[in-house]
């Protein structure tokens, strides 16, 4: 086992902490962070409008048995452009906030004026949007939304690495010292922006000549690829994080690239096709796919407690457990473990560089990812298309991140007790090896450990 996990050390560790180190990939990472507060704002009114405000047949409410007259369930439903206009104020515009977040983030990587450069990365998002809706002179609220993330993505990172570029050759308005700072700075990116929004100018000009525009060529040569690879990309993800973590690597931060760069871009895919659409039946009947793979789906059903589905192990250590200190860090980790962080239990335990644990924590997450396929295969748990925080409980963020359904709340506690059985033969098997360690401790063990 020892050569096995040194082995696999000398293959991962380097590669995690490369990637780890990569400033795009911190650049999307913190972009999608502080866009949190917008993501979430929006997932709320989208779970208000779906769960609390819906009553009609296929809801929540009429699933349990409660039935309003149609007259009540017509006056709630005109609420519900309450939580659409909030909509189309946060996640309706994902797409076009993210250049400036993202673009900003790079920017300071690259120790150049984040503002100015994420200033810019908006407007050349908005210089390559397409200003035609029908005969209409208007932008399609297609470009904006979570549908065209990868697109925003991209030209935060472009337009961060161009302003950096004309920035580091000087070529810049330099006004005296007496000058405010404020308005310096602002004189200063005028330059970059000019050069960069020419650049974006001249593209979106030829692309329209030839038919097409900038956003449709991304989705048509990123977008849609990447869907076709959702397996691919989810189950590198279920696999790679826990045996990242178990060698001391915080595999979520290693992956990040995968989470917020494809696999949170389909969750936002997700909700605005069940915006636009009003219910996962029309979007299918109309010709539309959900995503599996979106990020919401992991949190769900199968980081419950955290990587490796640790709240389940928590639960085998109360179950089986015979060592006081075990017993001692489940408790102190469950309140955390509760909320989906388990940091506790993985350094307390601890399960990193645990050779009792390695098996369970590594294989658990695969099998749960197998069992939750299946059930979306056969239609028993419906797509994801709400994005609620990370941190919900196990169970609540199932029923959230799919507006209210049970059969995803029954599956991820399904799958929490999955989790608690195939911990508890390490569990035990860990009770043993304490055991036997005890045993064969002579006292001038127990001295020599005590010398410093």
């Amino acid at each position: 086992m020892s050569k096995v996990i040194d082995s696999l050390e000398k293959v991962l560790l380097p590669f995690a902490v490369k990637i780890g180190k990569q400033p795009h990939v911190n650049a999307i990472k913190n972009g999608f962070i502080k866009l949190m507060p917008l993501t979430l704002a929006g997932a709320m009114f989208v779970l208000i409008n779906n769960v609390f405000l819906s009553f009609g047949e296929g809801s929540f409410f009429y699933s349990m048995g409660i039935r309003l007259d149609a007259s009540t369930i017509e006056t709630l439903n005109g609420f519900k452009a309450i939580g659409g206009n909030v909509y189309n104020g946060t996640l309706g515009i994902m797409s076009l906030m993210a250049p400036f977040f993202i673009g900003s983030a790079l920017a300071e990587e690259r120790k150049v004026d984040p503002m100015a450069a994420g200033l810019i990365a908006i407007a050349a998002f908005m210089t390559v949007t397409p200003y035609s809706v029908g005969e209409a002179y208007a932008v399609g609220a297609n470009w904006l939304g979570g549908a065209n993330i990868i697109s925003g993505i991209v030209i935060g990172l472009v337009v961060a690495e161009m302003f950096t570029f004309v920035v580091r050759r000087n070529w810049v308005i330099r006004l005296p010292d007496s000058v405010p700072g404020s308005v310096s700075r602002s004189f200063s990116a005028v330059i970059p922006g000019f050069i960069i929004l020419s650049i974006m100018g001249i593209v979106s000009w030829a692309l329209t000549h030839w038919g097409t525009n900038f956003h449709q060529i991304i989705m048509d040569t990123i977008s849609t690829p990447l869907a076709s690879m959702g397996h691919v990309v989810g189950w590198a993800y279920v696999i790679f994080t826990s045996l990242l973590w178990f060698f001391g690597v915080h595999g979520s931060l290693a992956l990040s690239a995968l989470d917020s760069g494809i696999m949170t871009p389909w969750a936002l895919e997700n909700i605005s096709l069940y915006q636009q659409y009003g219910s996962v039946e029309a979007a299918v009947a109309a010709g539309h796919q959900f995503h599996m793979w979106a990020k919401p789906m992991l949190d769900s059903y199968i980081f419950l407690g955290g990587t490796g589905a640790t709240l389940g192990l928590i639960i085998a250590i109360f179950i089986a457990s015979r060592r006081e200190d075990h017993r001692q860090v489940a408790k102190l980790a469950l309140p955390s473990g509760l909320f989906q962080i388990n940091e506790p239990i993985l350094f307390g335990l601890p399960i990193i560089m645990n050779p009792v644990m390695f098996i369970p924590f590594i294989l658990i997450q695969p099998l749960l990812a197998a069992i939750t396929m299946t059930a979306y295969t056969l239609g028993i748990i419906p797509p994801i298309t709400n994005v609620a925080p990370w941190t919900m409980p196990t169970g609540l963020g199932a029923f959230f991140n799919t507006n209210g359904s049970v059969t995803a709340l029954i599956l991820a506690l399904f799958n929490l007790g999955i989790s608690t059985l195939v911990y508890l033969p390490f569990v035990i098997i860990s009770n043993k090896a304490q055991a036997t360690i005890e045993e064969e401790e002579s006292e001038e063990d127990i001295a020599e450990s005590l010398k410093f």
